[in-house]
């Protein structure tokens, strides 16, 4: 059990964040959700500035909606489990996709001090799962939904 009080996204946020350049190529963002075991990553621009947000969900609704030449092998629990086991997700793709292409642009930050209860207040009001953690303009930690669950539950994450 958590024997502290957290009050404020720095108390729960993830730190070390993994970013992705706009121009990764989609395939090379698989590689990198599945070598991290992520399932998201702020999308920076060549001046490291915040551009958007990629997640998994993105890349599998994206190849859910168009015709291309896509092998899908997963289990669902690769997609919207972050430590599940990533060996089953195989994508091959003939593809120029950029994460660019694929990304949520203009991603709603919040600041390091800001109350566990905005937090799950934004996340309602705007319907996401997941907000980027700034200060000064610097990327320093990512929070999900699974993050304030394990805050309420006063548990504490793995890894």
């Amino acid at each position: 059990m958590n024997k502290t009080v957290s009050n404020t996204a720095q108390d729960i946020m993830t730190r070390n964040v993994i970013m992705v350049e706009e121009d990764t190529a989609i395939n090379k963002l698989i590689e990198i959700f599945l070598e991290h075991k992520i399932s998201c990553a702020p999308v920076i621009n060549k001046k490291k500035q915040l551009i958007g947000i990629v997640t998994k969900t993105d890349i599998v609704s994206h190849y859910m909606n168009i015709d291309l030449d896509v092998s899908l092998k997963f289990d669902l629990n690769d997609i919207f489990e972050s430590d599940s086991e990533y060996d089953s997700l195989e994508i091959f793709s003939e593809t120029d996709l950029k994460v660019n292409d694929i990304m949520t642009p203009n991603p709603i930050t919040v600041g390091e001090n800001t109350g566990i209860e905005s937090l799950a207040k934004i996340m309602i009001d705007h319907n996401i799962h997941r907000l980027i953690i700034e200060k000064d303009n610097a990327i320093v930690g990512i929070i999900s939904t699974l993050d304030l669950l394990y805050h309420v539950a006063g548990l504490e994450k793995n890894g």
